[in-house]
């Protein structure tokens, strides 16, 4: 693993920690996230709510709100129609509660995901319409590339607002109201990352603004914040980058998720193993919350999870938790399964003449390909495309890419070979012909070299974010770092280097023989606590002088906290 030490200006680090009241080590962190400016770094590194940009100021916003109140005021019919992941769940709760606050009562729905497909098919709105069609129907997540469906819904006399966050294949329809930041909103703003939940949160903002500016009483009422833990959720599982509007919704909406009065929640945290009033974390959401909603929509029916979030009855929301355990069990046995057999093609390839890795098996199950990609492109710092199922003539996947090569842009040179596809830079899904997949291989490899160059270079690499010395490791650093929570995409979590380290003891090994732990003395009279996962037999050797690639952080656990490193890589001391 390549160690890339970043570098930055120590003078303007120092000043800019002055500035915000906080040691050089934080104002260099804070630099290093790319706020020069010291108004917007103390917005970053203190984010407050009232920070929040006027709705209004996206792009069809005013329009959807307007076409709202007239659906309130006429009490009209209206469908609600999301995708099945965390962040179209969570958004499709969060309308559905306000809509109910202001006195309608509007139907619901989700695609099947093995059935229908992603977003707005025809299958499924004729399966959503199947008790009458609506005077409004509100797309959540997805929406934006459909435009056979939404010519299908316009030609019904149905009016249409899309909230979606994924990129345009084409200018945006002009039959219907469409807000993605995306399509129309400028670069920089600071809305411009938000994922579909946070859109809706914008969108509710303003119908409250404009309803309280009309007197309405129940608007008046209406609490914003209790909203926040459900944007919170899709934000962090929509791996969306955390700045911006982003980081404030995150921080505040983890802190309601600790104490939500929402009983699907609560029995979430309880069946996922998280006792209630323990602190949450971004890693519990992307590993224990978040895959309990998504591996029902992948395996199952998206509904259970959001009929468990609108209901008030515990039991019922208890018993639906732990149905979603047993979904996600099935759902991690299936995804070993298929990992196998990927990793055995991989084995038979020369990956290395290529810049992305395509695998292929019809009988691989379509819920997991995202998962396994996921994973691959982890273990093998390349990009991942995973075929499965063959459904109508295509065979259907989804892909996973590292920084620095946008996979979608990438697909745009082979559509006249896809069925749909489309996504994010970091994270795709698409359909190919069937009987195609090695032509698209051969096209899709090409394209990269083209774009990015014959030499792309795929060792694994760490980032250190500044190197210390023992005498920098105490508990104000650990309280100071506190201040960059929540950390995720766009925020990751810094790493430090320690060097000349002399370890007195060997490291001990513990849990499957894949972990180890040790202590590192500072100067500031007490032992960092450090643990290493699945280190294999790659473990620091005691007795010589070694340099140190950590994570620092308070480690909670039964309602205390101690100061813990987490080993990311070692070296000899050169």
């Amino acid at each position: 693993m390549k160690w890339e030490f970043v570098e930055y200006d120590k003078k303007l680090a120092a000043d800019l920690g002055a500035y915000l009241g906080v040691s050089p080590i934080l104002g260099a962190l804070v630099l290093q996230c790319g706020f020069t400016d010291p108004i917007r770094a103390k917005m970053f590194l203190r984010p407050k709510l009232a920070d929040l940009d006027d709705p209004f100021r996206l792009k069809n916003l005013r329009t959807a709100v307007l076409r709202l109140i007239s659906a309130i005021e006429n009490k009209e019919k209206i469908l609600v129609f999301g995708d099945y992941d965390v962040d179209g769940i969570t958004s499709t709760t969060l309308i559905v509660e306000v809509l109910r606050h202001f006195g309608l009562e509007p139907n619901y729905f989700v695609p099947r995901r093995m059935e229908e497909g992603y977003g707005l098919s025809k299958a499924a709105l004729e399966r959503a319409m199947a008790d009458g069609s609506p005077n409004l129907l509100i797309a959540l997540d997805c929406g934006t590339n459909a435009a056979d469906a939404i010519n299908y819904i316009r030609g019904l006399g149905i009016d249409l607002i899309v909230v979606d966050h994924h990129q345009a294949k084409e200018a945006g329809a002009a039959n219907h109201i469409l807000i993605n930041p995306h399509v129309f909103d400028f670069e920089g703003a600071p809305w411009r990352q938000l994922c579909t939940v946070g859109l809706v949160f914008k969108l509710v903002h303003g119908l409250i603004k404009e309803l309280r500016n009309r007197q309405d009483p129940l608007a008046m009422a209406f609490n914003l914040k209790d909203y926040l833990d459900l944007v919170s959720m899709g934000t962090v599982a929509d791996l969306v980058p955390l700045i911006d509007e982003n980081r404030i919704f995150a921080r505040y909406g983890i802190k309601r998720l600790k104490a939500s009065k929402r009983k699907g929640i609560q029995a979430l945290i309880q069946a996922s193993g998280i006792a209630l009033g323990d602190e949450i974390t971004p890693v519990d959401i992307s590993f224990r919350l978040g895959p309990r909603i998504n591996a029902s929509g992948r395996l199952a029916d998206a509904s259970l999870p959001l009929e468990m979030f609108l209901s008030d009855n515990f039991t019922v929301c208890y018993r639906a938790a732990c149905e979603l355990n047993d979904i996600n069990k099935e759902r991690q046995e299936i995804e070993r399964g298929v990992l196998e057999d990927a990793m055995k093609q991989v084995e038979s390839m020369d990956i290395d003449a290529n810049p992305c890795i395509i695998v292929y098996d019809p009988s691989w199950h379509p819920g997991v390909v995202g998962i396994i990609a996921g994973k691959m492109s982890r273990e093998f710092h390349k990009p991942v495309i995973v075929f499965g199922e063959i459904d109508n003539g295509y065979t259907k996947g989804s892909g996973r890419s590292i920084q620095g090569i946008d996979l979608v842009d990438c697909l745009a040179s082979c559509s006249e070979m896809l069925g749909s596809w489309g996504g994010h830079p970091m994270a795709v899904g698409v359909s190919v012909k069937a009987g195609e997949v090695d032509l698209f291989r051969e096209r899709l490899n090409d394209t990269i070299k083209r774009k990015y160059g014959e030499n792309l270079d795929f060792t694994p690499s760490v980032r250190i974010n500044l190197t210390l010395d023992a005498s920098d490791v105490g508990y104000e650093l650990f309280n100071e770092l506190e201040l960059l929570h929540p950390h995720g995409e766009g925020n990751r979590e810094p790493i430090f280097a320690l060097k000349d380290v002399v370890l007195e003891k060997p490291p001990e090994i513990f849990g499957t023989g894949q972990n180890c732990r040790f202590q590192i003395p500072t100067s500031n009279g007490f032992w960092l606590n450090v643990v290493a996962w699945r280190v294999g037999e790659n473990i620091p050797p005691a007795g010589k002088k070694v340099d140190f690639a950590l994570k620092l952080g308070w480690n909670r656990w039964n309602r205390r906290k101690i100061p813990q490193a987490t080993l990311i890589d070692w070296r000899e001391s050169q």
